[in-house]
């Protein structure tokens, strides 16, 4: 059995008995059959076409399917010239394949249910900011190009496309304030209540006296504190829910499990269990966040970021700056250094 290094890698065993000539042979020639084997048989070139190509054909599955067989020719080659232009098309591809998923999504439900119109809609969410495109589905008739002091009612799907963002506001009762940007949906459940399907969000939570339930597809996170906070949460490919916290003192709650996060610190949320615990710079999360950077207004609380910045600066000596993408399990994560030059 081989056997597994701390870095996931595997090794076999030394057998201390010496192979034979002829079995010296046969696994170098197995060896050298599975290298090449293993040898792309398509360049990115092809792959990237081809992927533009079903784009255009409105195939988004096998478009992504194909640019991320790019990637993967990618996933070493950090310099390569064709690197951006798959990594965009990648964005667009799954862009285009969430819209196309909710619009499908939106076609059936129609056959099911009533669409009621859109001057019925209820007032329970307000438009505060929003760039690019978003859309509206499910309840009442689908919108498109939301604009600033649009209203939304309980139970819409919203999706949000590439290069878009939006900021909602709680209108009734003033409990939050969320902007989520770049391909993500997430349905406005309730007052306290989000589901977010894809992508990633940013919660101003106000209400102190009642807690935020956040799902995703196979997590459901309650988040609580004695005061206003503020926290990013991203969904994950294997259902869970990213969380960083940028202002307050935040209580999780999973299953009965529990956690604390400070400012700085994030953690996964993942399905039966919390990961371990890790700091982010959150200077480099200011500069680098679309869900900070995009907007035209900044948040109210921006000072208050800043302040926060400064003292975990303070508190902090020695630090790597990095951005933490997805999880695989409580172990393993996504980590990309960013340099200083």
């Amino acid at each position: 059995m081989p056997a597994i290094l701390s870095n996931g890698l595997s090794f076999l065993p030394v057998q201390k008995k010496k192979l034979t000539t002829i079995r010296a042979k046969a696994l170098i020639y197995f060896f050298f059959s599975v290298s090449l084997a293993a040898r792309p048989t398509e360049t990115i070139e092809q792959l990237l076409q081809r992927g533009n190509s079903l784009m255009d054909e409105k195939e988004f599955s096998g478009a992504l399917f194909e640019l991320n067989k790019a990637m993967g020719i990618l996933k070493y080659k950090h310099y390569h010239p064709l690197r951006p232009q798959v990594e965009e098309a990648i964005r667009l591809a799954k862009g285009k394949l969430l819209v196309a998923r909710y619009s499908q999504r939106e076609t059936t439900e129609e056959k099911g249910e009533k669409i009621l119109p859109v001057d019925l809609e209820s007032k329970h969410f307000q438009v505060s900011q929003v760039f690019g495109k978003t859309i509206a589905h499910k309840i009442w008739q689908r919108r498109e190009n939301l604009q600033v002091n649009d209203f939304l009612g309980e139970g819409r799907i919203l999706t949000v496309l590439p290069k878009s963002g939006i900021e909602i506001e709680d209108y009734r009762n003033g409990n939050f304030t969320l902007r989520s940007v770049n391909s993500a949906g997430f349905t406005l459940t309730n007052e306290s209540t989000i589901n977010l399907h894809s992508g990633a969000c940013l919660i101003h939570w106000k209400r102190s006296s009642l807690p935020l339930l956040f799902r995703s597809s196979l997590t459901d996170l309650k988040l609580y504190s004695k005061a206003p906070f503020v926290v990013m949460l991203g969904s994950t490919t294997n259902g869970g829910i990213k969380v960083i916290a940028l202002l307050g003192e935040v209580s999780l709650d999973l299953n009965g499990f529990t956690e604390k996060l400070l400012p700085g610190e994030l953690v996964f949320a993942l399905p039966g269990e919390f990961s371990r615990k890790m700091n982010v710079e959150l200077s480099t999360l200011l500069g680098t966040s679309d869900l900070l950077t995009n907007f035209s207004t900044p948040p109210v609380y921006q000072n208050k970021l800043l302040q926060q910045t400064k003292l975990q600066a303070l508190r902090t000596k020695k630090r790597f700056r990095t951005v933490v993408g997805d999880s695989r399990d409580r172990k393993n994560f996504e980590l990309k250094v960013i340099s200083n030059d």
